[in-house]
């Protein structure tokens, strides 16, 4: 864009920068319950973020750079609905350790409302980005919150092969599927009983529903908004590389045995996230970075139900 937009003026980013800090700084310290768990951290760690995101998006804007200032500043805004959110989760009872797996059926049951319910949360903390970003942006808010054109063309295979998503994702499950199969013969089934099945199907289904709240998050809201001051290909690398940071494991030592694996995961995210941004920018919506998300995340659950 040759022209910064007005959502980026100084005056708005300070304003929107010094709302989210003070309001976080009153909110994170004061509201959350006391020894309670926690969905991602503890809601005081939070202000970190949000404060400094929030005086790089002020300085980006006094500096003329648009792109850092817009991406800072949603970034900053995020932290801050996820910050809230850990506030109204603290309070939250555990309604899954109540249930008592004394069976498949009940385990299936526990597993589905501890995975798949509690990954359904994080709608709160979305739906409330979703309407600061629209409320803030005004005239510029740009989303892909909808299911999209499975139609639209490709190249996604190759250049030569240009084809519909929608063919394309036939093409790449069935991939997926033969690749899937052999694990399963290449590890075999005799360990399989009916509580380990039961296990399986109930973090597939709650895989549905956590790639789900992660498209809305990064490929539905943070990567139009992106683009809003960054081309295409700029925005689609940030939101993969926010995409993958999330899924960071923590280190407790500077040991190549320890940073090597999370460094190979940082990437391998990156590219999954990559992919998926394509996906949702072609088409132009989430069904289908959503169905791609969902398979990789079940032959996640796969391997690690099979190890």
């Amino acid at each position: 864009m040759n022209e910064t937009p007005e959502i980026l003026s100084t005056k708005a980013l300070l304003a929107s920068g010094a709302a989210i800090s003070l309001s976080g700084a009153a909110l994170f310290l004061a509201l959350p319950a006391t020894d309670s768990p926690v969905y991602f951290f503890a809601a005081p760690f939070y202000l970190v973020p949000v404060i400094i995101l929030s005086l790089l998006a002020i300085a980006a804007g006094r500096l003329g750079k648009p792109a850092i200032a817009l991406a800072s500043w949603a970034s900053a805004t995020t932290f801050f609905c996820f910050g809230c959110f850990e506030i109204v989760y603290s309070w939250l009872p555990a309604v899954a350790s109540g249930i008592k797996p004394d069976s498949a059926q009940m385990l299936f049951l526990r597993e589905l409302i501890a995975y798949g319910g509690n990954r359904s949360l994080q709608i709160m903390p979305i739906g409330l980005l979703a309407l600061m970003l629209a409320w803030q942006l005004k005239s510029l808010w740009r989303h892909r919150l909808k299911a999209g054109n499975p139609a639209a063309e490709t190249t996604v295979l190759g250049e030569q092969e240009k084809m519909s998503w929608k063919r394309a994702s036939v093409r790449i499950s069935f991939y997926l599927a033969l690749v899937s199969v052999a694990f399963i013969l290449a590890k075999g089934t005799a360990g399989w009983h009916s509580g380990k099945i039961a296990l399986f199907s109930a973090r597939v289904a709650g895989g549905a529903a956590n790639s789900l709240v992660e498209e809305l998050l990064f490929r539905g809201l943070l990567q139009p908004v992106f683009e809003i001051s960054m081309g295409p290909g700029a925005a689609n690398l940030l939101q993969a590389a926010f995409f993958s940071i999330i899924h960071y494991g923590f280190i407790e030592t500077l040991s190549f045995a320890e940073i090597w694996p999370e460094l190979v995961k940082f990437f391998l995210y990156l590219g999954i996230g990559l992919f998926l941004g394509r996906a949702a920018r072609e088409t132009d919506g989430l069904l289908i970075p959503w169905l791609f998300h969902f398979f990789i995340t079940s032959a996640i659950w796969l391997t690690l139900s099979s190890s």
